[in-house]
């Protein structure tokens, strides 16, 4: 029960984060379905800024994911080791 409480605690941030990233992917389709390439309207200014800010939310969550996991399993190492 130990070992699986501090696997958990290893790995809540990091699933947090990328279930955070595919619902902002899944934003962004949605949008794009009704609002965004091939609208009947074109592209709309609010689509635009959308795009820009998930697209950026998604960029930084790369970042961050693996550095959070690299940072968690150092320190686990670390721990381990003394």
């Amino acid at each position: 029960m130990k070992a699986l409480s501090a696997a958990w605690r290893l790995l809540r941030i990091p699933l947090i984060l990328a279930v955070v990233y595919f619902a902002l992917h899944a934003l962004l389709t949605a949008s794009s379905a009704r609002h965004g390439y091939g609208s009947p309207d074109g592209l709309s200014p609010g689509f635009v800024t959308l795009a820009v800010v998930v697209v950026a939310l998604r960029l930084v969550l790369l970042i961050v994911v693996p550095a959070v996991l690299a940072y968690r399993v150092v320190t686990m190492a670390l721990a381990m080791i003394r």
